[in-house]
């Protein structure tokens, strides 16, 4: 009996937990065992839908992962939820990586060119980013990138980066998760992250460890309650005297979070939404702001953003498209405007962006919490 518990004393190197919330809603819990081989888990998510998922990373010596199978189980009912289990695999050989996942009533096998060392990456997954976490400290490196696959057609590159202490920033700067981030923990000396935080990032979570989760409550409890998109995309249309207009962007809630100057930071630009940046479309000239202040905008298809400060907000009007929404270059700015601030006696849960009706035009509405921004918006008549 003392050989077999000392066996498992040397097998089983570390256990944990994490709780990730978006404001006052609980969005995921996980648990996970770690070996020197192998890094097995489970968690469960409540977005899009409730889902139960469990992991097992098989490990190279230096950390990295040779083979990942994640198993998912709805845990909703009817045919929207889909098939009762699902299981996918990536097992990296060389340069390649060969991906098996169900597609109908069979499984499809593709292969994919990824550099040696690449990762598995899947959202919500906190035990398989302190394994990064783990391996970038491994190197002996202030800063490293990563390669990461998320999809069955291409991989994405980022860095793992040194802040100070025992403070590490993760963050994609490379193909089809660019600009996803940052995402900043602490890891200790055993290479636990202690805490994680997404704010300022394209997913503003808060990580918790914790000493257990109660997972089989969570997963009855979860099941019934999924929370859906977490920032459903919506589109606010205007016709100006015969010119359409529209503002196709993100809609985050509030959830019991203060937003402006928490949040949404003071003197910083902010996409007006979340994840892809907020996109203008004009079938027509039109012109935002009034009096002298006004300035034309060509028709063409445009990126919305603002910059919140204690005193007074400004609309930019960005060049640059199809962009995520944490890639902002002002040099591609077309015009800036200053906005009329109000605030509002009683806070909206969720970022609304409407057209409301003027004497010349309509007015740009901005409204969430307790703020509401306004420029007005007209045709243009040469």
């Amino acid at each position: 009996m003392i050989a077999l518990l000392l066996a498992m004393a040397v097998t089983v190197q570390d256990s944990g937990a994490f709780i990730a919330r978006l404001g006052t809603d609980t969005l995921s819990m996980e648990k996970y065992t770690r070996t020197a081989n192998q890094l097995h888990g489970e968690y469960v998510i409540r977005s899009p839908r409730s889902q139960h998922r469990i992991y097992t990373a098989d490990l190279n010596p230096d950390g990295s992962i040779r083979r990942l199978e994640l198993v998912t189980h709805p845990l909703s009912g009817g045919p929207a939820a889909g098939p009762a289990e699902t299981r996918t695999t990536v097992e990296f050989v060389g340069d390649t990586a060969v991906m098996k996942s169900p597609r109908g009533d069979s499984t499809v096998t593709q292969k994919i060119a990824a550099p040696r060392g690449t990762f598995p990456y899947q959202f919500y997954m906190y035990g398989l980013m302190e394994q990064m976490g783990r391996w970038a400290r491994g190197t002996g490196k202030d800063s490293v990138r990563f390669t990461a696959l998320y999809s069955a057609d291409r991989t994405s590159g980022g860095y793992i980066r040194k802040r100070g202490g025992d403070t590490l920033v993760f963050m994609f700067d490379e193909g089809q998760l660019a600009g996803v981030g940052p995402f900043t923990f602490g890891l200790d000396r055993q290479g636990r992250i202690t805490w994680l935080t997404g704010k300022g990032s394209t997913l503003q979570v808060e990580v918790q460890r914790v000493p257990s989760v109660p997972m089989a409550q969570a997963t009855q409890s979860f099941a019934n309650r999924p929370l859906g998109q977490l920032s459903p995309r919506d589109t606010a249309r205007a016709n100006l005297q015969g010119v359409d207009v529209s503002i196709d962007y993100s809609r985050p809630l509030k959830r019991g979070r203060e937003i402006f100057g928490n949040i949404v930071p003071w003197n910083a630009v902010w996409r007006t939404g979340a994840n892809a940046a907020t996109q203008l479309s004009a079938a027509g000239d039109i012109v935002i702001g009034d009096g002298g202040a006004a300035q034309v905008v060509r028709a063409g298809k445009y990126t919305l953003w603002t910059l919140p400060t204690p005193t007074g907000w400004k609309v930019i009007i960005n060049k640059q498209t199809g962009q995520w929404g944490t890639e902002y270059n002002p040099e591609l700015d077309l015009i800036r405007i200053d906005a009329k601030v109000e605030t509002l006696a009683t806070p909206v849960e969720q970022l609304t962006i409407s057209f409301e009706p003027a004497n010349k035009g309509s007015i740009l509405a901005i409204t969430w919490d307790r703020t509401r921004v306004l420029v007005p918006v007209s045709k243009h008549w040469p």
